[in-house]
């Protein structure tokens, strides 16, 4: 019985009937809560409605259900970081992926890539936060500006959630409106450090790291890049220590030797160039 409800919610689920789908998975939990697919599938369907409370919650009894070492519980750690990253907890989210990320490369698992991405999004996320406290440190009228705009983005969150619990709309329409609230409240706040930065002749202005100066492997800024047969560079030493161990291309899983990696010379330059004028990243 459950089983078959678990295949119905699934067919749901192809169709974008995430809501649908949702309350099968639910149904089947109640039938059998001790089967970790079903919440495994229950915690991708509301990833897609963005429910991440109950992202997480789905995710971490998978977790408990096949236990931490079981590579099967890779999937799910994937799961629970974005949901973590969704509810604004970055280190939560940085520990739990690069956790999971090394059981992958040990294991060399199909997850490797989507928890390297969520690695990088978690770092991102918690540099984003310290860098809105030190530029609100930095001017007290920008502070209040941004917390205006965030009161008002929790308000209107707050006016559609009401519409959701009073039946006016949906769980796919209140997503997709938080979505839009969001990231119109982002861009208010770009906007408005833009404006602080050009007045401030470039004194109040956020320090972005580029991504492909990050390293795959250890997420720090490359030192000595290389190149693998894949066209991917990562840093020298965290490239040979897992190809020392694993074999293996990261990336496409075919098998080379540390014999194949090529130094990535203006990779190396630019990375050169943006910590001299950047010294603050050696620590980002």
């Amino acid at each position: 019985m459950a089983q078959a409800l678990k295949s119905k919610a699934n067919e749901l689920f192809k169709q974008g009937d995430y809501v649908g789908a949702e309350e099968l998975y639910s149904q089947a939990i109640l039938k059998d809560p001790h089967d970790a697919t079903f919440f495994t599938n229950r915690a991708v369907t509301r990833i897609k409605l963005e429910k991440w409370a109950d992202v997480e919650h789905d995710a971490r009894a998978a977790i408990d259900i096949y236990g931490l070492k079981n590579t099967a519980t890779l999937k799910s750690s994937y799961y629970l970081a974005q949901a973590l990253l969704g509810l604004q907890r970055p280190q939560e989210a940085y520990d739990v992926a690069v956790s999971a990320y090394q059981l992958s490369l040990t294991e060399k698992n199909a997850q490797t890539e989507n928890l390297s991405r969520t690695v990088l999004r978690a770092k991102q996320q918690i540099w984003a936060a310290k860098e809105t406290a030190r530029l609100r440190e930095m001017n007290e009228t920008l502070r209040s500006v941004e917390e205006l705009v965030e009161r008002d983005l929790e308000r209107s969150i707050a006016d559609s959630k009401a519409q959701l619990d009073a039946g006016k709309i949906g769980e796919i329409g209140f997503g997709e409106d938080c979505k839009a609230l969001r990231e119109d409240a982002a861009k208010m706040i770009q906007d408005v450090r833009e404006a602080f930065r050009i007045a401030s002749k470039g004194e109040v202005q956020e320090r972005v790291v580029p991504d492909h100066l990050v390293d795959g492997i250890t997420f720090e800024i490359m030192h000595d890049p290389v190149i693998t047969p894949s066209g991917m560079s990562y840093d020298r030493i965290g490239i040979v220590k897992y190809v020392e161990k694993a074999g293996v291309d990261p990336v496409t899983r075919v098998a080379m030797t540390v014999k194949d990696l090529r130094p990535n010379y203006a990779l190396k330059a630019a990375c050169e160039e943006f910590l001299t004028k950047n010294g603050w990243a050696v620590d980002w």
